[in-house]
């Protein structure tokens, strides 16, 4: 069962931010990155990137697919998705962790975004076997950063109308697997029997 592959997989974005963070040339701190929405974040928390879920869509890339046999067992085709994530860097100052650091700084802000997206834009092909935390699919994600008009992204942000805006961006994952519990076994083939005659003319 893959039910929990939505959660699989935002699971691997953070921990991936929070490994790349260790590296000193990474602005980030790793103890300030959240899985949250904009509503769920204030300014009195210690978030300072936050990236969150915000549409799910069907995902035809791969066109159809069809039912999948393995030995006696025939399963029906799985709902492959594509995840859309807001990726926020957020204003704070209250995080003593931050070595005097001026958090609320706005430049600090964008270096923060920018760092973030710099860890997608170099792992834009996560390979199941090789993520961080486990993956139960087969297919190679893909994480591209989306051209989110403007409008839609402000419209996005007014869902939360006691949120402040804050520089944010867009990124989209795909395929997202769901395998199907329908499935049904069958019996093979094994042998068959062939009654050939041999006509003869007498």
């Amino acid at each position: 069962m893959t039910y929990s592959a939505i959660a699989d997989v935002s699971n691997v974005l953070i921990d991936l931010l929070k490994t790349e963070a260790e590296d000193e040339r990474n602005p980030l701190n790793p103890r300030a990155i959240t899985l949250a929405s904009p509503a769920e974040t204030d300014s009195l928390s210690n978030v300072e990137l936050a990236l969150y879920p915000y549409q799910l869509a069907t995902d035809n890339s791969r066109g159809s697919v069809s039912t999948i046999t393995s030995g006696t067992a025939r399963q029906d085709p799985p709902l492959s998705l594509a995840i859309r994530y807001l990726l926020t860097a957020y204003d704070q100052t209250g995080d003593d962790s931050n070595d005097g650091d001026d958090r609320g700084d706005p430049l600090d802000r964008q270096r923060r975004l920018g760092a973030a997206l710099q860890v997608f834009h170099d792992h834009s092909q996560i390979e199941p076997e090789a993520a961080p935390l486990a993956l139960l699919q087969e297919e190679t994600l893909s994480v591209t950063v989306v051209d989110e008009p403007l409008d839609e992204l402000l419209s996005l942000w007014s869902q939360y109308p006691n949120a402040t805006y804050q520089p944010s961006a867009t990124i989209e994952v795909r395929p997202v697997v769901i395998q199907s519990l329908n499935e049904e076994t069958f019996t093979r083939v094994e042998d068959r029997e062939t009654d050939i005659g041999r006509h003869t003319n007498e």
